[in-house]
């Protein structure tokens, strides 16, 4: 079957990468409130866990979710029992969270997609002494119906 040359001239015309750059420009100006619902979701996202509220991080999620860290990937239900037995092992040994706050907080918004990336300082008291841990974290959202839903995330300890 042979394909007429302007159908396929106006197929290449828009992978190039003008149009391509002129895409990702647009896709970055959209709405700070987008931007700010992702930040608040990721924000309640780790407010759940810390609270033990696997429900809540469950419907964050997408089916499909993966989560990546040094030595493995985990899946949805893997993600949920690891929150689940590291937040009561952190109780059990009397560390519990104080507070938190964002900082590099970047979202890029696609269409239906987006990419959150932050670092999180979480605060916590070790049997009565207060800690500091730092956490990169880069999520890739994407939009179903009315609602985000995390596909993936990687966390990373910042020294």
């Amino acid at each position: 079957m042979r394909i007429p040359l302007f159908v396929f001239l106006y197929f290449l015309s828009g992978c190039s990468p003008a149009n391509t750059d002129k895409q990702i420009a647009s896709a970055d100006l959209s709405t700070g409130k987008t931007k700010d619902d992702l930040l608040s979701l990721e924000r309640k996202w780790l407010e759940a866990e810390f609270a033990l509220d696997t429900a809540y991080v469950s419907s964050l999620l997408d089916s499909t979710f993966i989560s990546i860290s040094s030595d493995h990937i985990s899946n949805k239900q893997q993600e949920l029992e690891g929150i689940y037995e590291n937040i009561s092992a952190m109780r059990k040994d009397s560390i519990f969270l104080d507070s938190m706050k964002f900082e590099e907080a970047l979202v890029h918004v696609y269409g239906n997609t987006a990419v959150a990336s932050f670092i999180v300082h979480t605060y916590k008291k070790n049997k009565g002494k207060p800690t500091e841990k730092r956490t990169r974290f880069y999520d890739v959202w994407i939009k179903r119906g009315e609602n985000w839903q995390a596909v993936s995330s990687q966390g990373t300890t910042v020294e």
